[in-house]
């Protein structure tokens, strides 16, 4: 698997862990934020998932029998920026923040979530990158494409 489109993993100070990850999308920023926070295109791409991208808007990440993560958006600046908070049962409250510019005719994309503790972080990592690869095919091709979880975990289990 290519892993150029890798998240990388910063352990902080006190033990609990960042995930940062940064894709250059071939789509202008304002495809790729329109299928952010568009609610009938993010049920497209993400299935479960609703943000209501105005601050206060509620955030539900729905995976199912897999869980439920609820929040709040905290911030936005359209075409820019979106951050919401992120409450998964039994983790500690995180922030989730999808950065967006405009860079060579297309976009780079930076998500950062943070604080995870040790035991969740590559889950947390194989979900974000199958969720950041199924935002760049829903922009390409209006379709949605499941990922190979497997092959993601074998990619996260690398040093």
């Amino acid at each position: 698997m290519n892993d150029t489109r890798r998240g990388t993993l910063t352990e902080g100070p006190d033990g609990m862990w960042r995930i940062r990850f940064e894709r250059r999308l071939p789509h202008p920023p304002e495809r790729v934020w329109q299928a952010l926070v568009d609610p009938d295109q993010q049920a497209t791409w993400i299935p479960g998932v609703r943000i209501e991208a105005e601050v206060g808007g509620a955030v539900v990440y729905d995976f199912g029998d897999e869980g439920r993560a609820d929040g709040e958006v905290l911030a936005v600046e359209p075409g820019k920026v979106l951050e919401h908070s992120w409450t998964w049962p039994g983790e500690p409250r995180a922030i989730v923040r999808w950065e967006l510019r405009a860079e060579d005719g297309g976009t780079v994309l930076v998500l950062l979530h943070r604080p995870l503790r040790s035991s969740a972080v590559t889950d947390y990592t194989v979900g974000w990158h199958a969720i950041l690869d199924a935002l760049d095919v829903y922009v390409e091709s209006g379709t949605f494409e499941n990922a190979d979880y497997e092959a993601l975990y074998e990619l996260y289990q690398k040093p």
